[in-house]
């Protein structure tokens, strides 16, 4: 672990991102705060107007509430990752990476060190408010219907989630070149399971009806494909106390488990793999698009086919014909787009 720790890169990398962990930490606990003390706002002013609790579960509903939008996280994290190889890759620097006394294991892995620690100390004080603001208010609580539990697995399922994402963009960036391109392209790889899932669904109900067996088809496809996604709470309704006719939602984590164990293994590979990429990849390769002569074909067939997708989609619904002819044009389309940016992103200075 001696070999792979090193004091002075780990602070030279949190120099630069000590200011995204500052904002990551005001976004995560004003939206957690705002949400919680929203709920019991609305259950405190129905108390005093009707003399009896509307809602019980209003801590649990606060906690699970998504108002922490997930494309804005994605967006921290890939700034997070793109903070950390920004500065190694411009032709100024290309020598001093050569000459300096640290091996590509310990760069690395000390990259992805620092990210960790900037996103656990991000949830890590909120995790702390919450649990402030649960002690306070265990007075007034349901802690049957409200478990403490809920906080942990709250922690649990972000922080594992976010370092996932992190990873997943900091092997995009040891793959590609460019850094601003490479988060750019990294957002769009993240979020083309749920465009896919997307449009299969939507080909398929437009063009064969829709049925309750088909829906439950892609709904569970989508949930455990789209790993952005995993952090959204699953509802089951529950009868209130005024009204047996009328009920609120109980928020909870489906496969909780599952999905952490998916993280993991995930978080894994993706470590493993950037670690490979970063120590084959040729310091020269660092102002091209791609940092590796044989997976420009990747890059090329990926970039043609998401740009006849999203054609088919906007352009062409109105028929599976129409679909099938914009798909192809705007494929084409995007294999000579993709070979340009490949020429133009990828001189050699």
């Amino acid at each position: 672990m001696n070999k792979i720790v090193n004091k002075a890169l780990f602070y030279k990398e949190w120099i630069y991102v000590k200011w995204i962990t500052l904002l990551t930490i005001a976004i995560i606990l004003f939206s957690k705060a705002y949400e919680i003390i929203s709920q019991l706002n609305q259950t405190t002013i129905f108390v005093q107007h009707n003399q009896i609790v509307w809602n019980d579960y209003w801590f649990n509903n606060g906690l699970y509430a998504e108002n922490i939008n997930v494309f804005i996280m994605i967006l921290i994290v890939i700034i997070l990752a793109m903070t950390l190889f920004l500065g190694e890759k411009t032709s100024e620097t290309q020598g001093f990476i050569a000459s300096m006394p640290f091996t590509r294991k310990e760069m690395i892995f000390n990259k992805w060190l620092v990210g960790v620690v900037s996103l656990l100390i991000s949830f890590a004080v909120t995790y702390i408010f919450l649990s402030l603001f649960y002690l306070l208010k265990i007075k007034g609580l349901d802690t049957t219907i409200n478990p403490y539990s809920d906080i942990i697995k709250w922690f649990f399922m972000n922080t594992f989630q976010y370092i996932c994402i992190f990873t997943f963009m900091m092997l995009i960036q040891a793959v590609m070149g460019n850094s601003i391109v490479s988060g750019i392209v990294g957002g769009i790889i993240v979020m083309v399971p749920t465009f896919i899932t997307m449009v299969a669904q939507n080909l398929i109900v437009r063009y064969y009806g829709y049925t309750h067996y088909q829906y439950m088809i892609f709904y569970k496809l989508s949930s455990w494909l789209n790993i952005c996604f995993y952090n959204l709470s699953q509802q089951s309704l529950v009868k209130t106390l005024i009204n047996n006719d009328s009920a609120f939602a109980f928020s909870y984590y489906s496969n909780y488990k599952s999905k952490l164990l998916v993280f993991f293994l995930l978080t894994c590979l993706f470590l493993y793999l950037a670690y490979v990429a970063y120590k084959r990849r040729n310091i020269e390769y660092n102002l091209r698009l791609i940092g590796f002569k044989n997976l420009e074909p990747v890059f090329i067939m990926g970039f043609a086919i998401c740009l006849g997708l999203l054609a088919g989609v906007i352009i062409g619904n109105q028929s599976l014909r129409k679909f099938g002819i914009y798909f192809i044009i705007f494929t084409i389309i995007g294999y000579f787009i993709s070979k340009l940016l490949l020429k133009v992103l990828s001189s050699k200075k």
